[in-house]
């Protein structure tokens, strides 16, 4: 396998000493500090965060297999999601599967609203991680 490209390493921008306005730049570069000016915090890109858009969908079309909740990184609520709606249709045939199915389908229902927050919250985490590299 063929060694990872050095453009995909990520590189914190402070440690450089070739940067303008880095402290150890040469005196003159444009865009320097000062003496006693603390450097910014480095911007951080997250890549790969969690989509939306793609939580939706797996809640629409695998919602009761759970999938939506493994995905942003809830497995045990993607395993709660997993039995209830399991057991709920496995039973519907003999007439106590709704026992299993409305609180599953409240549930669901309640992910409807919260999934915006879930995927915020899962994102912000990612970014987190990223920048205590």
């Amino acid at each position: 396998m063929a060694p990872e490209p050095e453009y995909y390493r990520p590189v914190p921008l402070d440690t450089d000493p070739r940067r303008a306005g880095h402290p150890g730049a040469a005196y003159g570069s444009p865009f320097g500090r000062g003496p006693g000016v603390p450097a910014p915090p480095p911007v951080v890109h997250v890549v790969g965060g969690k989509s939306l858009a793609l939580a939706y969908v797996l809640w629409f079309f695998l919602g009761w297999l759970g999938v939506h909740k493994f995905y942003l990184r809830q497995p045990i609520w993607g395993l709660i999601y997993l039995v209830l709606g399991g057991l709920g249709w496995g039973m519907a045939g003999i007439g106590i599967g709704f026992l299993f199915l409305v609180p599953w389908a409240l549930l669901m229902f309640l992910d409807i609203f919260t999934m915006p927050f879930r995927t915020a919250i899962v994102n912000a985490s990612i970014a987190r991680s990223a920048y205590r590299y």
